[in-house]
């Protein structure tokens, strides 16, 4: 065999199908999986990792971990040779977990953030080739980077617990996984906090509050630990699916959270010019639908209980009412670049009008979603009366649902005004539209206190808080007669009336608003959009 041939030999591709070649692709996803994160999360991580103030965490944590060993093994000793003792060892190393996990970690992801929009190098990151998405992430994913240091750094002592019995390993993976997840939440928190201001003098304001606040989340995680692992077992139903039905409920609504706090964030570090809407707007929605499931599922299960009824419009007027108040106060000015991405056919354009961002768009979205939700309690209650529901609760559910949907639209309404009345004056930004929701909900529960007070009567049939809707929500949960009886059917007729009134008027006077056209792009005015950025890589094959 002469020499050229032996090259040649030696230059052929291995078969696809060998194992270097899978071993090949897995490391080219790796590699490009690692040059997708490592921009944002390396830097993090380092930072992070080789801070004072983490190993001095660290080695807290390991001293302090030692020390509740050897304390607890001599306060139940001789009983801990033959005693089951593993909950109680077990809720000492949880409350030392948590507060690295509850405070440090999610302090350190907002003043991560917030340190480099007050030092000026964020321009550095929102000039580059990462999303504010990629950015986001990576930060969160470097806290629970950090979360599994701790998590190792402590799992030798949780492993103990089992060994000395009373405790099972499926609560001990429960128990540390919801830890987790709290964590990796309000580390989330922290990021959008760290994103309200840039100003240092409100940053120190707003540090001492989210320290406090994570604070308080630790004190929160020791009781419920205490509560949960020591003292309490009944919740440890493993061999019932209902208990796995509902962690996985829970687990849907948490992810959809962790999805809102990520678009939020996102949302407040993007360019004005883009659309800073759209995926909010979705996250609501999808939480929108895991609310209406989720309970519809269960008052399905149980039709003769009206509570997972009344359940649903409480909470859906309650969370519409949050992000209405916020999504009233949006810039109703759209920008060249968000025009030029409005659908060209009317009908596609109609459809996705909900995406495009504008107060009157948002606030049709908001009471879409509240009507919506009020017409699926208004079908469970018709359809469960089939199924053993009573009649007469049926009725009480549907005249409740038809009240608080009329007392949250009239107060969204009536917000809508007042701002539209002072962006006459000046430029009322989202927290301010919250506040004025907020101001306006308290006036209408305290002017009839302080009648009250003044007058020396008490809260009776003779003096009604008709303005007050918890007060409607107490009433209507105390006495199941109530929301039937003429004079709540009346009220509750013209709070409708007005109700509907303060809607037309916004429709009418955002009509203009509510279906922008189309801008087309200038004629020599070339945009590229994400994804034609890859045709612009000379090293990408043709």
């Amino acid at each position: 065999m002469t020499t050229v041939e032996l090259s040649n030999e030696q230059a052929q591709p291995e078969p696809a199908d060998s194992p270097s070649g899978w071993w090949q692709k897995i490391d080219e996803r790796l590699e490009s999986l690692g040059e997708y994160l490592n921009p944002i999360l390396v830097k993090e991580t380092r930072q992070s990792l080789k801070s004072r103030q983490f190993a001095i965490t660290f080695g807290l944590v390991l001293i302090t971990s030692w020390i509740w060993s050897v304390m607890a093994i001599y306060l139940r000793y001789p009983g801990i040779l033959y005693s089951p003792d593993g909950p109680f060892l077990l809720v000492g190393y949880l409350d030392i977990l948590l507060f690295p996990l509850v405070v440090i970690i999610p302090f350190s992801a907002f003043r991560s953030l917030a340190s480099e929009r007050e030092d000026g190098t964020f321009e550095l990151l929102s000039i580059s080739t990462l999303s504010p998405r990629q950015i986001i992430t990576g930060k969160l994913i470097s806290s629970i980077v950090q979360m599994l240091v701790y998590l190792s750094a402590l799992a030798p002592c949780i492993g103990f617990t089992y060994l000395l019995r009373g405790i099972d390993i499926i609560t001990i993976v429960y128990v540390i996984s919801v830890a987790v997840l709290t964590s990796v939440l309000l580390s989330g928190f922290g990021l959008v906090l760290a994103c309200i201001t840039r100003q240092r003098h409100w940053q120190s304001a707003l540090s001492i509050i989210v320290i406090l606040l994570f604070i308080f989340s630790f004190g929160s995680g020791m009781s419920a630990s205490y509560s949960l692992v020591y003292m309490e077992a009944n919740w440890r139903m493993y061999d019932e699916s209902s208990f796995w039905i509902a962690t996985f409920a829970i687990l849907t609504i948490y992810a959809s959270f962790l999805h809102l706090i990520i678009d939020v964030a996102s949302a407040q570090i993007t360019f004005e010019s883009e659309n800073r809407s759209a995926g909010i707007r979705k996250a609501l929605l999808i939480q929108h639908f895991l609310i209406i499931g989720w309970l519809g599922y269960v008052a399905i299960q149980i039709p003769e209980e009206a509570a997972f009824l009344f359940a649903i419009t409480t909470i859906l007027c309650l969370y519409w009412f949050i992000a209405g108040s916020y999504i009233n106060g949006e810039a109703a000015v759209l920008s060249p670049r968000v025009k030029r991405t409005i659908p060209v056919f009317l009908f596609d354009r109609l459809w996705r009008n909900w995406l495009i961002p504008g107060p009157d768009r948002g606030y049709i979205f908001v009471l879409t979603g509240l009507f919506s939700g009020t017409a699926t309690a208004y079908s469970l209650a018709w359809y469960n009366t089939f199924n053993g529901m009573n009649i007469s609760e049926a009725t009480h559910v549907m005249i409740y649902s038809l009240g608080i949907m009329a007392y949250t639209t009239f107060y969204l309404s009536a917000g809508r005004l007042l701002l539209r009345t002072m962006n006459l004056l000046f430029r009322a930004d989202i927290f301010i539209s919250a506040l004025t929701h907020f101001l306006l909900l308290m006036a209408a529960i305290m002017v009839p206190l302080g009648f009250q007070v003044l007058y020396n009567r008490t809260m009776d049939s003779s003096f009604n808080h008709w303005t007050n809707p918890f007060w409607f929500f107490v009433k209507s949960m105390d006495d199941g007669n109530f929301v039937e009886s003429p004079d709540v059917i009346m009220f509750l007729f013209f709070l409708s009336m007005l109700a509907g009134s303060l809607f037309l008027i916004n429709i009418v006077l955002g009509a203009a608003e509510l279906v922008p056209r189309r801008e087309k792009a200038p004629r020599n005015f070339v945009e590229i959009l994400p994804e034609d950025e890859p045709e612009l890589d000379p090293l990408r094959p043709s």
